[in-house]
């Protein structure tokens, strides 16, 4: 159900974004601009829970959270169809987080 190629949009009180994610077996791998994304996910119900370590490897870019270098994000997401809207928190930070929005651009390979 979650499986696959996905284009990832964000929006955060440092302004907006996007980049590209693959879900499989578990795994979540991605990036952006300025930063690479790897960590794990499990799906309940309808819903994707994601624990991403984001690493800037463009120091001169920084988040949507209005700051460079690697962070650590917690994601929940409800799955719909080929879209997941949902939020991503600092770990530690719950307060201090973004909105997501993932859009399913194809399945993997067999």
């Amino acid at each position: 159900m979650v499986e696959g190629f996905w284009i990832v949009q964000y929006e955060g009180v440092a302004g907006n974004g996007g980049g590209v994610v693959v879900f499989m077996r578990g795994r979540v791998l991605g990036g952006d601009t300025g930063y690479v994304y790897t960590g794990t996910y499990k799906v309940e119900t309808n819903t994707v829970l994601a624990d991403v370590k984001v690493r800037n490897f463009l120091p001169q870019v920084n988040s949507v959270l209005g700051f460079a270098g690697d962070f650590e994000l917690r994601i929940a997401g409800k799955v719909t169809d080929q879209i997941i809207n949902g939020t991503a928190s600092l770990v530690g930070q719950e307060g201090a987080g973004i909105l997501v929005k993932l859009t399913r651009v194809s399945d993997l390979p067999t």
